[in-house]
């Protein structure tokens, strides 16, 4: 078994994980605000009973918008290392991972509507 799972690599890439983690909590204030909105959303699901699925769903689709924010992120510091001055492609590249989360929150309008107003 060991053959298949080291375990140095994979406590190596939980710390890179984390430390991706820790990065986007001090230096993006979007992700920020999208851990709060998670608490809220945990909060509001426990205050109105939700079942085990419809639980799952918001957070795991909210999760889903957080996901799309980490690469965002990791795109523009991609970006920035190629240029800092304004470059028409590094927009457009800049811009269409921002509509991917704006995609994405769209989604989830969609499950909090379904899982909060509809059923």
């Amino acid at each position: 078994m060991s053959r298949f799972i080291n375990p140095r690599h994979l406590l190596g890439a939980t710390k890179n994980s984390l430390s991706g983690l820790v990065f986007a909590w001090k230096g993006e204030q979007a992700f920020r605000h999208e851990v709060l909105v998670l608490a809220v959303l945990a909060l509001l699901l426990a205050a109105t009973a939700k079942g085990a699925g419809e639980c799952l769903l918001v957070l795991g689709g909210w999760l889903g918008v957080m996901v799309v924010e980490l690469l965002n992120s990791a795109d523009e510091e991609s970006f920035d290392l190629v240029t800092t001055e304004w470059n028409e492609r590094v927009k457009r590249g800049k811009d269409m991972a921002s509509a991917a989360i704006f995609l994405a929150m769209v989604i989830n309008a969609g499950i909090w509507a379904y899982v909060f107003l509809i059923q």
